[in-house]
Order: C-alpha cells, then sequence, then structure tokens
C-alpha cells in the first residue's frame, strides 16, 4: 500500500515539474521571440530610413515599405505577426529615433 502511495506520489511530482518546465520554456522562447520581432522592425525601419534618402521616401510611404521589408523578413525567420503589432512597433521605434534626434513629430523622416 506504502508503495503504490509512493510511487503515486512520485509520478505526480514528476508530471509537476514537467509542467513547470515545458511552461519555463515556451515563456523563454516567447520572450525570446519577441525580442527578435521588435529587432527585426528596428532593423527594417533603419534600413528604409537609409534607403528613402535615395528613393525620395517620406512619411506614409516610408511607414508601408518598413512594414514591408520587416514582414518579409519575419516571413524568413518563419515568424507570424500580425500587421497591427508590426504597425505598433514601427510606431514605437519611430517616436524613439525622433526623441533621440530632438525631433518631436512621430514620422518617418
Amino acid at each position: 500500500m506504502e508503495e503504490v502511495l509512493l510511487k503515486t506520489i512520485v509520478y505526480v511530482a514528476v508530471g509537476v515539474v514537467y509542467i513547470l518546465v515545458n511552461s519555463l520554456l515556451k515563456s523563454k522562447k516567447l520572450e525570446s521571440e519577441v525580442k527578435t520581432i521588435r529587432k527585426v522592425i528596428k532593423h527594417a525601419v533603419e534600413y528604409v530610413e537609409q534607403v528613402s534618402k535615395i528613393e525620395d521616401l517620406h512619411g506614409n510611404q516610408k511607414k508601408q515599405y518598413a512594414k514591408t521589408v520587416a514582414k518579409n523578413m519575419l516571413k524568413d525567420l518563419h515568424i507570424n505577426v500580425s500587421d497591427g503589432i508590426i504597425d505598433t512597433i514601427i510606431e514605437s521605434m519611430v517616436f524613439y529615433m525622433n526623441l533621440e534626434k530632438g525631433d518631436e513629430s512621430n514620422e518617418l523622416e
């Protein structure tokens, strides 16, 4: 009887540990994926800033181009992200880039 109880406790404990470790790994993977998404979008915005000097892009054209570049890069990395999330991160990146420049506007320049 005690042996059955001990085995049951061990099985339950192993199951709980498995669930906790699995959750932790998923959390770390998600955290890593979010960092990757932000980096990709940041590089897309920086790329468009450079290219726009040559191709004479402004405002919404630059945003759409950055969005297209980011979506293609993320697709190549097999990461699916909604357009809304990409838009939000682009806006955030542009806002902070403009703050660093001392510009109050919120557009890709």
